[in-house]
């Protein structure tokens, strides 16, 4: 483990101290596992920011309203954490989430009234249970303490906020008019 890590902060000293140039202006590829995860979870920060943001003025539903200020609020003290990890082990974290998640933001923004609300919660039931399955992946392979430390404080998040997204989900079928 410890060879590991030296090799990790090798590699980030050699990447760090070569030019940028074409051919190494493109992000290089993580060397470990915490990395990829550092990564993913910066770019779903952003994402989920992004999206809170949205809901907070376009969600129909007070509910969704709610939801998305209270995204805004954890997402940037989790990716506080994941910065300050990514941080002390060398990991370059990209300015912007992946092309999957800038997609969804952008259906976000050209949605409006019931159908932003349904799409909402929808998508996000679907990222938090993503979020979920990683955060399992990452307790049985992650040997970092301080990978460790974001993923069994965000486990009690991660399941509140996918149980008031299906709570909001239920909320909104209910209120749907029936044809």
């Amino acid at each position: 483990m410890m060879i590991r890590r030296m090799i990790t902060v090798l590699a980030a000293t050699v990447l760090a101290a070569l030019p940028v140039t074409a051919a190494t202006a493109a992000p290089a590829r993580p060397v470990s596992p915490e990395a990829d995860f550092l990564i993913a979870v910066h770019q779903g920060n952003l994402a989920q920011i992004t999206a809170g943001r949205l809901a907070a003025r376009k969600g129909a539903e007070d509910s969704v309203r709610k939801l998305g200020k209270r995204f805004v609020a954890y997402h940037r003290k989790l990716d506080a954490q994941v910065r300050a990890a990514a941080e002390a082990l060398h990991v370059r974290l990209p300015a912007e989430p992946n092309s999957e998640q800038l997609t969804l933001n952008e259906q976000y923004q050209t949605a409006s009234g019931r159908a932003f609300d349904a799409l909402f919660v929808s998508t996000q039931i679907s990222a938090y249970e993503r979020a979920a399955k990683l955060a399992r992946i990452v307790l049985r392979t992650a040997t970092d303490p301080v990978v460790r430390k974001i993923v069994v404080t965000a486990v009690p998040a991660i399941e509140k906020n996918r149980d008031a997204l299906t709570a909001a989900r239920n909320q909104i079928a209910l209120e749907q008019p029936r044809q």
